[in-house]
């Protein structure tokens, strides 16, 4: 039902689009539409990513789209006004009623409303149209050069993508011309003595060329709808004409032995309500928000406090977007993402990289998530075709922050307003320069004025210690009253046990400014696998992306950052995999692959369940890479992920013992398959009750025989059906892959140059060299190994590469590959008989002149 005074009526249904851009005249009422599509809101035009090959419906037009609807003059409307609302509308929307300009709202993710009132016909049907424009920011002239964001890690989709609908309220109203806010703003001031101290704002606007008076009567509610505090706020407002008649009314009340919002523990919410009462006591107006009591504190040494309770905050972050829907989405949707998110067993949210749905803020209040929420302003602190940050630039940033919040001030949920995401990422890769210092400044000082009980932060990528950088970078570190690392060592650069030094040295650097991770990561392909995530190096912008590395790196993080307490907070990035036109990664296409759960939502990786072996109390035990099933090697690791002390091991029956598990991770190193079938069953205890896994793997081959694909983490099957595995047993050298396929035209990989000589490139897709040796597991017995060489420099002469195997400690081969395979790029296979007595084929590459190299191993027993 409709608050008193003020109707709500949904404008879903009933659209008219085209995509593209019309002529002059497109917005009048007569233009001839019926040629036009039918859709409904939420809609957006764009759809990309999720899928292998470019998906069959993908559309990535940026530019403009036409909306078209009636709908007829409220009956019996008077003095009252009508605005129309919507939700969000990517990037830049124009609003016509009649004909009648209402109004442009530029930013993809605000709501905004105008007021039609003036363009109304006083009976009958009205037409309403909008115009939407998502074109690209890169090109001067654009209408959206200056509207942040100028560039992201994900599509700008083009749309009415939220809900729209009209609101008709009286003359004198709680405010709906401030940025797109409800007008009525509560926070907890005071927590003490049993009692909470809160103070409401709320903003009027009169519309009537008279002043007005009358009171406010503002009423907290319990979850009953019981009155839990409630007072009598006079008021007063000038003339429409005088100060646009607008005033502020600031009522303090005390609510006795409230309540808390206090997390997952107990998110309970509250209610304010609002009413605006005329001079004669008549309720003209009505506007409710939630309310969570509650305090919370950030700390430099001691992190986040939530209500006088520390809380270690660990979380993911989320983008708002699903395959064929794009923005699109539904509470349905978001409700699914936030069970999930629950169950993962996370307490803290990013919700970035941008203003989410009010749904996601309140569904996030209701499941007692700590947010972090955020503006657009990502990679570039100006826009394309400036050097600095000009006013009209600056100006956009200001107004979508404070868009953000007062739109969303009401959610407890939220702890943290986020003003900027690696803002120098452009100038750190040495794409122009970086001024970010005083648009940031500025921000800072608006998060401040409007909301001075939440702290300002940001994400910071690059750059942060100042006298360190090139010329052309700033740091914009120390500037927030809080701040997020983005750190991806072990994925973008470094390795990930760099994290933890990391860390440890930006906290003596600042200090006084608390720290988080607001983002670490790395991407996990569903049908990529490795048998030792250390075998190779990542391809982080190409392929493979194996799930079991993503798994490695998300454990080995989690580690540091959790044995670091001043660290207020960490996101994991992130919660689901999302689109991106510009990705071909991992085993999809136009998809960033680094979330924990795949974009339709239904497969939980590998490391989502690390997570909630670590995170959740609902007892976990897991058993890992299920999905790599089929197994070229007889000796593997089992992994379990389980939130037990210690967990149980059988294969095909047989017990493999128990293991302790630490930080969520249970090993049993060294298991050897049975050839054919393998079922291993996992079990533990937890609360008293017995919880199990079981999986089963396949292992192809026989005791003793391996084909090892040498320096790479991606696995292959040959012509001839035989299963390559990655890099295993390996000590020393450096690891290399071949050239990685390129983005098509069509969105596939490209080909890939052939090794010549040979059909069978599954061991010649990459190479270890150096001086370096392998440590294979096999049973005694005698072996034939067959070697697989190529020279991968073309410019490599006779004589440039020779090197010597040792087999089990004796001299077994002198190579000259350049010499041998006649040309580079050109394969060379080498055997050689070994006799192995101590359960270990011992392989030694040690070079003579210039590096050893292998690129392949083949073990057979004889």
């Amino acid at each position: 039902m409709p608050l008193a005074a003020r109707e709500v009526v949904p404008l879903g249904s009933d659209w008219s689009f085209h995509l593209g851009d019309l002529p002059a005249g497109a917005e009048s009422a007569d233009f001839d539409v019926s040629a036009w599509d039918k859709v409904s809101l939420p809609h957006n035009w764009n759809r990309m990513g999720g899928t292998a090959k470019r998906r069959e419906d993908y559309q990535n037009v940026k530019g403009s789209g036409w909306y078209r609807r009636g709908f007829p003059t409220p009956d019996k409307l008077g003095n009252r006004r009508v605005w129309v609302q919507f939700d969000a509308a990517s990037v830049v929307a124009d609003v016509w009623v009649n004909g009648v300009h209402l109004g442009r709202h530029a930013g993809a993710f605000a709501g905004f409303r105008f007021d039609a009132t003036p363009a109304l016909r006083p009976s009958g049907e009205n037409v309403l149209v909008v115009r939407v424009d998502n074109s690209s920011p890169r090109e001067k002239g654009s209408p959206t050069a200056d509207v942040i964001p100028m560039n992201g890690d994900w599509p700008m989709y083009g749309g009415l993508y939220r809900p729209a609908s009209l609101i008709v309220t009286a003359p004198l109203r709680i405010a709906m011309e401030d940025f797109g806010g409800p007008g009525i703003y509560a926070s907890t001031t005071a927590l003490e003595n049993g009692k909470a101290g809160l103070r409401v704002l709320t903003r009027l606007e009169n519309g009537t060329k008279k002043a007005a008076a009358g009171k406010l009567q503002i009423r907290v509610l319990d979850r009953d709808g019981r009155v839990a505090a409630a007072s009598f706020v006079p008021y007063r407002t000038a003339a429409a004409g005088e100060r646009a008649g607008r005033s502020e009314v600031a009522s303090e009340l005390v609510l006795a032995s409230p309540h808390l919002w206090d997390g997952l523990r107990d998110p309970y919410l509250y209610r304010v309500n609002v009413r605006l009462l005329d001079h004669a006591g008549r309720v003209v107006d009505e506007v409710e928000q939630p309310l969570g009591i509650r305090t919370m504190r950030i700390d430099p040494q001691s992190g986040f406090w939530l209500n006088g309770r520390h809380i270690a905050l660990h979380g993911v972050s989320r983008h708002q977007d699903r395959p064929g829907k794009g923005w699109a989405i539904t509470p349905d949707d978001i409700a699914q993402d936030t069970a999930m998110i629950r169950e993962i067993g996370a307490n803290t949210v990013r919700l970035a990289h941008y203003q989410h749905a009010n749904e996601t803020y309140r569904q996030m209040d209701e499941a007692g998530m700590v947010v972090w929420a955020e503006i657009p302003l990502v990679d570039r602190s100006a826009s394309w075709y400036s050097e600095t940050t000009t006013e009209a630039f600056a100006a956009n940033a200001e107004q979508q922050l404070r868009e953000l919040i007062r739109q969303e001030y009401n959610h407890p949920s939220i702890a943290v307003w986020s003003i900027a995401n690696e803002v120098n990422l452009e100038a750190a890769k040495g794409r122009g320069a970086s001024n970010a210092r005083p648009l940031l400044e500025r921000l800072q000082a608006v998060v401040h004025a409007e909301d001075p009980l939440r702290p300002a932060t940001l994400a910071d990528c690059c750059g942060t210690i100042a006298e360190e950088n090139k010329p052309g970078l700033d740091s914009v570190a120390g500037i927030t009253d809080v701040i997020g690392y983005n750190r991806y060592h072990g994925w973008y650069g470094n390795t990930v046990d760099f994290l933890g030094r990391d860390l440890d040295r930006l906290h003596g650097r600042f200090a006084h400014q608390p720290i988080s991770i607001s983002e670490y990561g790395a991407g996990g392909a569903l049908t990529q696998h490795t048998d030792d995530p250390l075998g190779g190096p990542i391809a982080a912008f190409g392929r493979p992306h194996p799930e079991e590395f993503q798994s490695h790196l998300l454990e080995d993080s989690w580690k540091q950052i959790a044995a670091r307490p001043y660290v207020w907070a960490s996101w994991v990035w992130n919660m689901f995999d999302f689109s991106n036109e510009l990705r071909l990664e991992g085993d999809l296409t136009d998809t960033n692959d680094k979330g924990l759960v795949t974009f339709d939502r239904k497969t939980r990786k590998d490391a989502f369940y690390f997570y909630k072996a670590n995170w959740s109390q609902e007892p976990t035990l897991y058993l890992a890479e299920r999905r790599h099933s089929s197994r070229p090697y007889p000796v593997v690791e089992v992994k379990a992920y389980a939130n037990t002390e210690t967990a149980q091991l059988s294969l095909n029956g047989r017990s493999l013992g128990e293991a302790r598990c630490e930080v969520g991770i249970c090993r049993w190193p060294e298991v050897t398959l049975d050839p054919g079938e393998n079922r291993l069953e996992a079990t533990g205890m937890r609360d008293g009750k017995r919880i199990s896994d079981a999986i089963t793997w396949t292992f192809e081959g026989r005791p003793g025989l391996y084909h090892i694909r040498a320096g790479t983490l991606e696995e292959q099957r040959a012509p001839d059906g035989v299963l390559w595995g990655s890099d295993v047993f390996s000590k020393g050298g450096e690891a290399h892959f071949r050239d990685r396929p390129s983005m098509s035209r069509g969105g596939e990989p490209g080909p890939v140059r052939p090794v010549l000589g040979t059909r069978n490139q599954a061991p010649y897709g990459s190479w270890r060299e150096g001086d370096f040796r392998y440590a294979i597991p096999v049973p005694n017995g005698r072996y034939t190994v067959r070697m697989h060489f190529f020279e991968p420099d073309e410019k490599a002469g006779v004589g440039t590469r020779q090197f010597q195997v040792l087999a089990e400690g004796r001299e077994a081969a002198r190579i000259d590959v350049r010499r041998e395979a006649k040309a580079a790029r050109t394969a060379l296979t080498r055997e050689i008989a070994v006799n192995v007595a101590d359960g270990t084929l011992d392989l030694v590459f040690q070079p003579i002149n210039g590096p050893a190299i292998v690129s392949g191993i083949e073990v057979i027993p004889k």
